[in-house]
């Protein structure tokens, strides 16, 4: 069956899926043949305030990235964040006939309330109903572009690593390189010349850190 075929067989899901489980929950269509604008369908799109076409999510390209997809059709319950929202994801892996991964289709459930009302309850109770998610633990965010995808995982890693983005040395520079390439930015259309404007460096200074790194490994 063709690709497209198998995504418009996909389209009435995603739609029974939102409807099924109410207004706070979003369903998205992704296709992995243009991951800059691989979103092609999405329902409850106020939870997280994308449209169609928008971007891969960073949690997404980390998926590609560590190709889980070869050892798991599905990975459940990872936290996501949109908009000072607080989501509970999910996402199922889509397969062409030759078992290619080819497209995502994502579940957010907006349990921001939820977590809200936990919190009252545990203050009554005096117990910990909170642990589900780990600090530590890679959290998907839902950018509306590249650009805002890129200059977010920019500002996170420097905030993180206490890096003061007008006095950054080498050494620094080539965390930052690194944390993004495995984050999958360099894959994006315009990441690696975003990056090197950020930074202000040139592009074949990032090439070289990029073979620096790779060696390294």
């Amino acid at each position: 069956m063709k690709i497209d075929k198998i995504f418009k067989k996909y389209k009435p899901l995603c739609e029974f899926i939102s409807k099924c489980f109410g207004e706070n929950v979003e369903v998205t269509l992704h296709d992995m043949r243009d991951i800059e604008h691989s979103c092609i369908a999405i329902y409850n799109n106020y939870v997280s305030g994308r449209n169609t076409g928008a971007p891969m999510t960073n949690f997404g390209l980390n998926l590609l990235e560590t190709e889980v997809f070869n050892e798991k059709n599905y990975v459940c319950n990872y936290k996501g964040l949109a908009g000072g929202k607080i989501l509970r994801s999910s996402t199922f892996f889509i397969r062409d006939d030759d078992e290619q991964l080819i497209g995502l289709l994502c579940v957010n459930v907006d349990i921001t309330k939820y977590i809200s009302l936990a919190k009252d309850l545990e203050n009554l109770a005096y117990y910990d109903l909170l642990g589900n998610y780990k600090e530590d633990q890679l959290v998907a965010d839902f950018p509306k572009s590249v650009m805002e995808m890129i200059n977010s995982a920019l500002s996170e890693h420097m905030s993180n690593a206490g890096y003061d983005a007008s006095r950054l040395n080498k050494d620094e520079k080539k965390n930052i390189i690194k944390e993004l390439d495995e984050k999958g930015i360099f894959s994006l259309k315009g990441g690696l010349a975003q990056v090197a404007l950020t930074l202000n460096i040139s592009e074949p200074t990032i090439y070289r850190y990029l073979n620096e790194i790779k060696k390294e490994k």
